[in-house]
């Protein structure tokens, strides 16, 4: 694919561990991401289903990792965050923490606190023995202090910043995701951000006021264009989609938790993009690391943090829409 440049000299990148949805017949891992500042691994965006297998393929240091941004509780954005947590001591996290935040609950779903509580508690948790695990045979302290967020949607529904450490900033703001409470992340690090829209119906034009003037937007899922039914008050519709990325000035939009994989259908979904937004549109695949710029390369076991980041790497195969601007 044709790049303007490397983007490796802004200091901040995100690779793609997973980016399918729930269904497990297209290659895909259910969606996660791993945020590098100064090509050190520091956020872990979503924990799906296959994830936990990418982060190993990619070589990222779990010890590194400063927290963990969850953006609702569905099981294809959380199902191996278990066995991340567990591997992180066991490759020597010591008594360090690992940071978990995301949504506060409602009468459909309980809150990150309550359902952490419920997996790693020592006495109640699913996975209570994992306390006992660390200390006597790791070394450390399972410790994952935990922070939740106004995660209802309204009308005027405020940015929040929810993290500032180290030069790396994240903000959050309720989305729209069925019953379901849901947040969009927004990372700054370097002078330049990515926001993750996470899942979403476009009721609201909170992904947009997150994603302002934004590097990259990382969509969640694309509906056909005309798709009505139950879908629709979960996932936008392309045009929304091409409205948000407009709206919000974003330099590129980088598809992701992809549903299917009908190349054909997915393109036209694409072309319905485009009518309203004219910057770059990339297609990610599962371990791929995209740079602010846009540049999309594939992720290279290399360095002892396996961050990826690294001028020998190939182009990634993952599809640039063949619509986009010739000067992108």
């Amino acid at each position: 694919m044709d790049t303007a440049r490397s983007g490796e000299d802004d200091g901040l990148s995100v690779t793609a561990l997973g980016t399918g949805a729930s269904a497990l017949d297209n290659g895909r891992a259910s969606v996660g991401y791993v945020v590098h500042v100064d090509e050190e691994p520091r956020l872990l965006v979503d924990a799906g289903g296959g994830t936990a297998g990418r982060l190993s393929d990619a070589r990222i240091d779990l010890t590194a990792l400063d927290a963990v941004l969850l953006g609702h509780l569905h099981i294809d954005h959380t199902a191996d965050l278990p066995a991340i947590v567990k591997a992180a001591y066991q490759q020597g996290r010591g008594d360090r923490p690992l940071e978990v935040y995301g949504p506060a609950g409602n009468a459909a779903q309980p809150g990150t606190e309550a359902w952490i509580s419920t997996l790693f508690d020592a006495e109640s948790g699913a996975y209570g023995y994992l306390s006992d695990f660390v200390e006597r045979y790791a070394d450390g302290e399972l410790s994952h202090p935990t922070t939740e967020i106004d995660a209802v949607a309204g009308r005027d529904d405020a940015v929040t910043r929810v993290y500032d450490r180290d030069g790396v900033t994240v903000d959050a703001i309720p989305v729209v995701h069925g019953r379901v409470p849901t947040l969009a992340y927004r990372v700054a690090a370097n002078g330049a951000s990515i926001t993750f829209s996470g899942d979403y119906a476009a009721e609201t034009d909170n992904v947009a006021r997150l994603a302002d003037g934004s590097d990259v937007l990382v969509q969640h899922r694309l509906l056909e264009a005309g798709a009505d039914g139950p879908k629709t008050e979960l996932h936008p519709l392309p045009e929304e989609v091409g409205r948000i990325a407009r709206d919000a000035g974003v330099g590129t939009l980088a598809v992701s938790h992809v549903g299917r994989d009908d190349r054909e259908a997915l393109e036209s979904a694409l072309e319905t993009v485009r009518e309203a937004f004219d910057g770059r549109i990339v297609v990610l695949d599962d371990l791929v690391d995209i740079a602010p710029d846009g540049t999309v390369l594939e992720t290279q076991e290399i360095r002892e943090t396996g961050s990826g980041s690294g001028a020998s790497r190939r182009r990634s195969e993952a599809f640039v829409f063949a619509g986009e601007r010739s000067d992108s």
